[in-house]
């Protein structure tokens, strides 16, 4: 035969379970407006501060283990106001950005290695706007050592409007695609006759 709680009994084992349903949507959503404003560890590659903006920051280790500063610093202005970025440094290396870069509104700075900047065909495009130019192209160099892919270093951006600070990652160059032939000696090489034949077969 079942046992048939009284009333009041039910009444009080769902006014528990009401109070524990309650505690967990309130736990729970305290977890979420915690986490909602965390942001990585990592800064990552971008930054900005005022109208100046950093984009795609990263140290590249060249064919020849030289190293390189990539970046695009660019003037987010609506007005033709300029930002000024006065000097760049990386944390236990030397770089010469070569003085103050002057960057107009709606302008950009473009910095890589010279591989980098051919590789993009910079002077190209700087020739094809004529006048209306508005990006400057800058060879980097990095002196430095024990530079690793994988790794990462603090690289600072001073402008006259303030600081931005960027975790760079370290990463090893590339050649463009289809600039390089594996021979069957396990060698690579570039643009040869003897990739031009690797490649027919």
């Amino acid at each position: 035969m079942k046992h048939l709680k009284s009333p009041a009994a039910r009444g009080a084992l769902a006014l528990v379970a009401g109070f524990a349903a309650l505690a967990l949507t309130a736990c729970g959503a305290g977890q979420i407006s915690q986490t909602a404003n965390q942001v990585a560890a990592v800064n990552g590659t971008n930054g900005q501060v005022g109208d100046a903006v950093v984009r795609d920051v990263s140290l590249i280790i060249q064919e020849d283990n030289s190293v390189a500063l990539k970046f695009n610093a660019s003037n987010q202005a609506i007005n033709t106001d300029p930002i000024v970025l006065t000097s760049v440094e990386i944390e236990g290396a030397t770089f010469d950005l070569g003085g103050s870069k002057t960057i107009e509104g709606n302008c950009n700075l473009v910095a890589d290695s010279a591989q980098g900047l051919e590789d993009m065909r910079a002077d190209a495009a700087e020739a094809a706007l004529g006048d209306d130019a508005c990006t400057e192209y800058l060879e980097t160099t990095v002196e430095g050592t024990d530079f690793f892919p994988g790794a990462s270093r603090n690289v600072v951006f001073t402008f006259d409007a303030g600081e931005i600070a960027i975790n760079a990652p370290i990463v090893a160059w590339y050649p463009e695609a289809g600039t390089t032939d594996r021979g069957q000696d396990g060698v690579t090489g570039t643009d040869t006759e003897d990739a031009d034949t690797h490649a027919e077969h």
